[in-house]
């Protein structure tokens, strides 16, 4: 008998075998693991005959139980995708009894060796070790809810909707994509959910699906109307404003103030959306005084990745705005995907309960769990230097990190894995004035080129500039072009004219006084330069607009178009 054990003591996990081996005569093959993934995956390989989990096996970072029981529930559905329910042996937490809610949703996946209350004792695991229940045995306790649909299997939620969506906006028109990015999608969901998600494609993508896609035609598409959540395709969120009087024509990334009669000297607030790239246009008759503010909606979310070669300051571009983002009351996640993990020792330096947090805040997000290191509204996800960032689940990662901030600024290298920049909606490499670092850097744009990853996404931070013969044009211009060692191939991968870039400048104050912060963490950004700090406002209004960018004057009769965030 080969058993595997999820039980986080090894001693009681020693008196169930030895007490089965004397009790049947039988010996026992067994191993003993603390993690339910790790459970998960031993029972793929190890050809197993039972397996026996404790509900408990892992310490919830929550008290909310009903995110507990979505995180078991997902673990012990992972683990009937690859062993026999009904040779799984489940020892409950306390709070549970025959016949309840979640019970009954593991009985629906063929669970019948649960054991709650006064069974929960060794002697009851060697019995069902030795002789699994069957359905019959337990089914009494469960009448009133087999059969029911524990997956609601024609429910998708928006988040993972709008996430196939951007994916398939991200091809560009790529039609050659679009069967193998839908076939995979399949294989993740039931024929009802599919059909559900079919109903929010975009047009073009729908049509070449039902010429080139025998899945899409099995679907009986023409009922997809029928069996969706909605019966309107889903647009994207729009900000709900309040509308000044003095706001006459609204455009999509902008709106237009064109007022026809002011004598006198006036002060306009003209409220904005916010693009993807900020601009605005402003027509005056009179002379004004007009302030341009980016209102933010509600729901507004941004995910952006920053990557840079060693030393040339990707994590100090991070922290510098993560700070003043949290200092205005934004809810932003720092996240560590580098292989260093320099903000586990930034932010836990001398303290051994942030190190405990701060060590599980990635696997927990990984599992669809948040317990980040938080400092007010700043929270760090972050795990031990040199942990395998491959057993992560990239996008359960992101859509747990998602919905607890509003902005989410990972921190990344040249080897995080491809998955963290597709998920991103924008990827700011920062590059210094030390050129040797260019060439390493476009090998590594190039290999997300490579692998789909749009370049439209890249926008550049030129870190610790100083000004000299070596121009922001020249860097942008080398950044642009991939060039093999022996000069013999060349790629281009962006135009360096259009790239959106941003300058920080060198300063020897600035410096010492980072250099205190990492000594003896405390917080000086806010007693960086002028300069500095309107350099690094231009990046963070790009990212996440916190204040008025423009105050302008203007004579009778002027007209004025500007681009913000450009240099």
């Amino acid at each position: 008998m080969k058993v595997l054990f999820g039980i986080n003591n090894d001693d009681t996990v020693k008196g169930i075998v030895e007490l089965f081996e004397k009790k049947y005569n039988e010996k026992i093959e067994y191993k003993n693991v603390y993690y339910f993934k790790q459970f998960i995956q031993e029972l793929s390989s190890g050809n197993y005959d039972r397996a026996v989990v404790l509900e408990e096996l892992e310490k919830f970072p929550t008290s909310n139980l009903a995110q507990i029981d979505d995180y078991l529930f997902k673990n012990i559905d992972s683990m009937t995708d690859v062993f026999d329910s009904k040779n799984i042996v489940y020892i409950s937490s306390d709070r549970r009894k025959l016949g309840d809610e979640y019970l009954s949703k593991l009985f629906n996946l063929g669970l019948y060796n649960t054991l709650t209350g006064q069974d929960r004792t060794k002697g009851k695991v060697c019995e069902r070790i030795k002789t699994p229940f069957q359905k019959i045995d337990v089914k009494k306790y469960y009448d009133n809810v087999a059969g029911q649909d524990v997956y609601k299997s024609a429910e998708v939620s928006e988040i993972e909707i709008q996430r196939i969506i951007t994916y398939y906006q991200n091809q560009n028109g790529a039609t050659e994509k679009y069967n193998e990015i839908f076939d995979r999608v399949a294989a993740q969901y039931t024929d009802e959910q599919l059909k559900v998600i079919i109903n929010f494609l975009p047009v073009d993508v729908r049509q070449h699906l039902s010429f080139n896609n025998e899945k899409y035609k099995s679907l009986n598409v023409a009922d997809v109307a029928q069996t969706s959540q909605v019966s309107e395709p889903m647009a994207a969120p729009q900000p709900v404003v309040e509308k000044p009087k003095q706001i006459i024509n609204n455009q999509n990334d902008a709106k237009v103030v064109s007022i026809t009669k002011e004598p006198e000297i006036v002060e306009k607030i003209v409220v904005q959306k916010v693009p993807s790239e900020p601009k605005i246009v402003t027509q005056v008759l009179e002379k004004e005084v007009v302030k341009n503010v980016y209102e933010v909606p509600k729901d507004y979310k941004k995910i952006v990745a920053f990557v840079g070669a060693p030393k040339v300051g990707t994590t100090f571009c991070i922290n510098a705005i993560g700070t003043h983002l949290a200092r205005n009351r934004i809810k932003t996640a720092i996240v560590d995907i580098t292989r260093k993990r320099d903000s586990y020792t930034i932010y836990t330096y001398d303290n051994e309960g942030k190190r405990n947090i701060a060590a599980e805040s990635m696997r927990y997000a990984s599992n669809g769990l948040n317990e980040p290191l938080v400092y007010e509204k700043l929270s760090i996800y972050t795990a031990m230097p040199g942990e395998d960032r491959k057993t992560y689940n990239a996008s359960l990662v992101v859509d747990t990190i998602m919905q607890h901030n509003s902005v989410i600024l990972m921190d990344t290298d040249f080897t995080t894995p491809a998955d963290y920049f597709r998920l991103c909606q924008e990827i700011y490499v920062v590059q210094d004035m030390d050129i040797l670092n260019i060439n390493q850097l476009t090998i590594f744009l190039r290999q997300l080129k490579a692998k789909g990853i749009p370049m439209h996404k890249v926008r550049v931070i030129i870190n610790k500039h100083v000004n000299c013969a070596l121009t922001a044009k020249d860097i942008l211009d080398g950044i642009a072009t991939y060039t093999s060692y022996d000069l013999k191939m060349y790629d281009e991968l962006f135009n360096s004219s259009t790239i959106p870039y941003y300058i920080l400048p060198f300063d020897m104050d600035n410096y010492k006084k980072y250099i205190e912060m990492v000594f003896k963490y405390s917080n000086k950004f806010a007693t960086f330069t002028d300069d500095f700090k309107l350099s690094l406002s231009r990046i963070i209004n790009s990212i996440y607009p916190t204040e008025t960018v423009s105050t302008k004057t203007v004579s009778t009769t002027e007209k004025t178009r500007g681009k913000f965030f450009r240099r």
